[in-house]
């Protein structure tokens, strides 16, 4: 009967550690903003590229979904070329470029933004058009955001 209350406490010890290392790596992410532009590729020159942003927010997803709304209606020469408010999913476009934003719930207190567009052929862009979006939704939210390129 011991060894088993000891086994038990060990187990019981043993989940807790691991929800500990969790909770740290998920201090870890949130806030940091990856972002993904895809390479040209020599063989189809004419292919779009993508360009995706992604960052885990510390807040609901409700608040990220109604502050990305809140931004596009700021910008005059912003317009939706789709909305779906159920799915917290969106396509804006300022008529040269187009960008795919969906806010995904994580739990009530966490959720992750993404923001894709495509690079048509012959496009440069020095900084990526959704990395820069998703900076300028942290900013509106007066949350820290920082890129996977920064130490």
């Amino acid at each position: 009967m011991r060894s088993l209350i000891a086994a038990c406490a060990l187990l019981l010890l043993a989940s807790g550690v691991a929800d500990a290392q969790w909770i740290l790596l998920g201090r870890k992410v949130i806030g940091r903003v990856e972002n993904m532009v895809q390479q040209p590729d020599a063989s189809q020159p004419s292919a779009p590229r993508y360009d995706v942003a992604v960052v885990v927010l510390e807040a609901p997803a409700a608040k990220v979904y109604d502050t990305v709304i809140a931004t596009v209606a700021k910008h005059p020469d912003y317009r939706y070329a789709q909305r779906n408010d159920a799915a917290r999913d969106i396509e804006v476009t300022n008529g040269v470029k187009s960008a795919g934003v969906h806010v995904v719930e994580l739990d009530e207190k966490h959720s992750q933004l993404i923001i894709a567009s495509v690079i048509q052929p012959g496009e440069t862009s020095p900084v990526p058009f959704a990395l820069q979006n998703v900076l300028r939704i942290c900013e509106e939210m007066h949350v820290t955001c920082t890129t996977s390129s920064e130490p």
